[in-house]
């Protein structure tokens, strides 16, 4: 006995539809993604599916907050990272304790520690030189006020007395008091720069300085301080140090040993000498071992006595290229594009069934109403629907979001007002061409209301279009979706969305996972849902071809 008994018409076209392999094959690889994405914590996520801790079993995934003796034993009482947690002393400690996590153990917002890469492929040791530049302001009488990094150039000197003055740090030449003198007093003159001498040599690890005065323009008037600028003179005459960067690789064999790193040859950076390359190899162990930063004031003195600050990095930058733990890469936040692909499919798809079912119930409600009473009333609402599609709906969207904030359900209302005016079309067409065949003729003579003849007889006659136009609906609320994505007017931040992740690859265009994966994910979506419209339109209005012999 079957639950739903179809016309034969129906029968007929279901059966059309099924003898179409292609449509077929797509509707169910459609569901398919479709269910898979509904499913998407059991699929990435980064809490486990199912925890045993202390004897107690625990579904941390369908839990928003962490549990209590989760909490406590991880020692965070605000987050929990799991997959932490399941590799602590105090989580191995019982031989009872596991933890199952989803094959992808990665959440769709989730930001990953550079530690959790494999950054340990090569690490750069960054030597930067200790630029000694100072500069103070000036007063008629020589005395030294707003000084900033000028302590270096005279340690022995507390340069914050009022009685410090410049004769008692620099040897004065003629020439450079007649400069000074010249622009204390307004006069116009031009740059100026000059060789000098600190007076405490000893305690300065330079031998000279270089002094220069700013240009002051006619008519300028007396300042009230001069500003002088200082920069050591280094060793070799040079004017400023470059940057230097040594790049060291390690090898691990087959059975984890790791070895000791290697320098990759550059040629950018001088060749080590034989006193730097040691260091170079502790820093380069140390940087692979996560146990030197920038902040850690590392310094190393070269033999020409230039300062150098020593900081360790790595290859690592986000987006990251797709690795075997991350096959589909990082997107430029460090999240997982993978799961975000997956976390967005549901989105989209939800979305657009959502706003394809509004826009069918809409428009055959509008359009069956002009169609059936025709007349005035379709007169005015024919009226209605085309000032409200001359209505721009990107300036409406950008409007409605700055006011009310961005939201999926606040999206789907505001566009769900504004995509049913092509099917409210086709249902007053089909309407107007019912309304006057002879079954109605005979169910208004038996004094059927119009409610039962609408929805008993004319409709189900009216419902070619919308089943027909229905996939394509879907085709066109998903590419609206992810216009409005790319544009920035579309999903909050943050939300897992196709268009977002192209927009980042507009702005990372190396990132060539960026594109590739989001727009397969869209064209694969958009072919078979077109595929199955095909199907379905063949199927209620199948076009049949002779050939004449």
């Amino acid at each position: 006995m079957k639950l739903f008994k179809f016309s034969p018409l129906t029968e007929k076209r279901l059966e059309r539809f099924r003898r179409s392999t292609v449509a077929l094959w797509s509707l169910r690889l459609l569901g398919v993604l479709y269910v898979l994405s509904l499913c998407a914590e059991l699929i990435c996520n980064d809490k486990p599916l199912l925890m045993r801790f202390e004897g107690e079993l625990y579904f941390p995934f369908l839990r928003t907050q962490p549990p209590e003796a989760v909490l406590e034993a991880s020692g965070d009482l605000n987050h929990v990272d799991y997959r932490d947690f399941a590799r602590s002393a105090r989580f191995e400690r019982d031989p009872g304790n596991f933890a199952v996590f989803a094959p992808v153990p990665y959440a769709p917002g989730e930001t990953l520690d550079t530690k959790d890469l494999e950054r340990d492929k090569v690490v750069t040791i960054s030597l930067i030189p200790n630029q000694p530049i100072g500069r103070f302001n000036l007063t008629p009488d020589l005395r030294i006020v707003r000084q900033d990094s000028c302590a270096q150039f005279f340690p022995n000197v507390d340069l914050r007395d009022r009685a410090a003055s410049l004769d008692s740090l620099i040897a004065m030449t003629p020439e450079l008091r007649g400069e000074i003198n010249r622009r204390l007093l307004g006069e116009p003159c031009g740059p100026y720069e000059t060789e000098v001498t600190p007076q405490a040599q000893r305690a300065f690890p330079w031998d000279r300085l270089t002094l220069s005065l700013a240009p002051v323009a006619a008519g300028a008037g007396k300042p009230a301080t001069l500003r002088v600028n200082l920069r050591a003179i280094l060793p070799g005459g040079q004017r400023f140090l470059p940057k230097l960067a040594y790049a060291f690789t390690r090898e691990v064999d087959d059975h984890g040993r790791i070895g000791r790193p290697t320098l990759i040859a550059d040629e950018d950076a001088p060749a080590p000498s034989a006193e730097l390359m040691p260091l170079l190899l502790e820093w380069a162990t140390r940087g692979f071992a996560k146990d030197i930063t920038s902040a850690d004031g590392i310094t190393w003195s070269a033999p020409d006595r230039t300062l150098y600050a020593v900081s360790s990095g790595n290859n690592i930058r986000f987006p990251f290229p797709p690795s075997a733990e991350h096959p589909f890469g990082l997107d430029g936040s460090g999240r997982d594009v993978f799961a975000r692909i997956v976390y967005a499919t549901r989105i989209a798809m939800s979305f657009g069934l959502l706003l394809a079912v509004a826009a069918t119930v809409i428009g055959m409600a509008v359009g069956s109403m002009q169609g059936y009473f025709a007349g005035k009333v379709d007169i005015c609402v024919q009226r209605f629907t085309e000032i409200w599609a001359a209505l721009p709906f990107l300036y409406i969207m950008v409007l409605v979001g700055a006011v009310f904030g961005r939201s999926f359900w606040l999206l789907l209302l505001v566009y769900g007002l504004f995509c049913w005016l092509g099917l409210s079309y086709y249902m007053r067409a089909e309407f107007l061409r019912l309304r006057e065949r002879p079954f109605v003729a005979a169910a208004r003579c038996q004094g059927l209301g119009n409610a039962r003849i609408i929805f008993r007889h004319i409709l189900p006659n009216a419902l070619t279009p919308i089943i027909t136009l229905f996939p394509f609906l879907l085709v066109g609320a998903i590419s609206a979706l992810v216009s409005l994505d790319f544009l920035g007017f579309g999903l909050p931040p943050l939300t897992p969305s196709w268009g977002e992740l192209l927009n980042q690859a507009q702005t990372y265009r190396w990132a060539w996972w960026l594109i590739l994966f989001p727009s397969l994910a869209i064209f694969v979506v958009m072919f078979l849902t077109v595929m199955v419209g095909e199907g379905v339109r063949n199927a209620f209005d199948p076009k049949p071809f002779s050939k004449l012999q």
